[in-house]
């Protein structure tokens, strides 16, 4: 059933007026005019995607909601949950950098060197779907054709596309998983997914929708802890056992990521970790009350040594996050 659309009824506040919403709300503000450059620094539309999780209604979204938060929230919670996101964004967007190109790499190699009588493997009708190819040049082409060095390449040989190896380097996550699926041979999808150790194709899919999304928020600065993904991560060697409630949450998407990174490096893989977990007790010593809500969205379950040093963290941060 469709529902009724009515007139937007809204207007822009100052930042007094904006306060004073807050504390109507039940958020706790200490110092005003802190709150006041945090909401010149962040915006209040932005910053209320961070108020949402404090909500009675959380995670109500329709009708039932209301914007009035748990009683003891406070700006300070608020706006530690909003750099915390915001850590997590630079951390994973690094490390799914290092996925990507992996990805990639993964792609030239292996189909490159299968049929290395056509370095153009990617537009042969007898390889990938046809409507591939007749996307492709509006899709990845027209854009990738203007860096200097397919440009560069076009000037001196004949000839529609650069060969894969050069075309593939300046495909976006969002190219490679369309490629993937145009992929007339399963044998061909399965060249790629056991790769990484993972021979279900599907599953394999799951995986690259995953990163894909998840290296979009970071890159679009869009709330991170709290996201929902499009569609559901199957359950593989990633995730053996999947909760059905994890399957389309960052908390299943960590995991995920966690998989593939290991698939990359091992040691690399220990140092998102060791990122996180800093991350994570730098938030607990400042707002130790949004312990339980970070677990529960996210997976992240802070070792005990790392609980150890929360003294020492929460100096660091008072050094860096002085100013906010």
């Amino acid at each position: 059933m469709t529902r009724k659309r009515i007139p937007y009824n809204k207007y822009a506040t100052t930042y007094d007026e904006q306060i004073r919403i807050l504390l109507g709300r039940g958020i706790a503000i200490a110092d005003e005019n802190k709150a006041r450059e945090c909401l010149a620094d962040i915006g209040y539309y932005r910053l209320g995607f961070y108020i949402f999780p404090f909500e009675l209604t959380y995670p109500l979204l329709d009708h039932r909601r209301s914007h009035h938060v748990q009683q003891g929230t406070t700006m300070e919670d608020v706006v530690s949950l909003y750099y915390f996101d915001l850590d997590l964004r630079n951390i994973l967007n690094r490390y799914l950098s290092r996925i990507e190109v992996a990805l990639r790499t993964t792609f030239v190699y292996e189909l490159s060197t299968k049929y290395a009588s056509d370095p153009y493997w990617f537009v042969n009708p007898l390889i990938v779907s046809a409507q591939f190819i007749a996307d492709f040049p509006g899709a990845a082409y027209n854009a990738i054709k203007k860096r200097p060095t397919i440009k560069r390449h076009h000037l001196k040989y004949v000839g529609q596309y650069a060969p894969a190896w050069k075309t593939m380097e300046y495909m976006t996550l969002g190219n490679l998983e369309v490629l993937y699926d145009s992929l007339l041979s399963d044998k061909d999808k399965r060249i790629v997914s056991t790769h990484f150790g993972e021979p279900a194709i599907a599953t394999f899919k799951s995986y690259m929708t995953t990163i894909r999304e998840v290296r979009n928020a970071c890159a679009h600065g869009n709330v991170l802890f709290g996201m929902t993904l499009t569609s559901g991560i199957r359950a593989g060697v990633a995730c053996p056992s999947f909760p059905a409630h994890t399957q389309q949450t960052f908390h299943g998407a960590l995991r995920v990521i966690d998989y593939m990174l290991s698939k990359v490096s091992a040691n690399r893989t220990n140092d998102m970790w060791d990122e996180i977990y800093k991350a994570t007790a730098v938030l607990y010593a400042k707002s130790p009350t949004l312990r339980t809500l970070i677990e529960a969205q996210t997976g992240i379950i802070l070792p005990q040594k790392s609980d150890k040093n929360a003294s020492v963290l929460k100096k660091i941060y008072n050094v860096i996050r002085k100013n906010w």
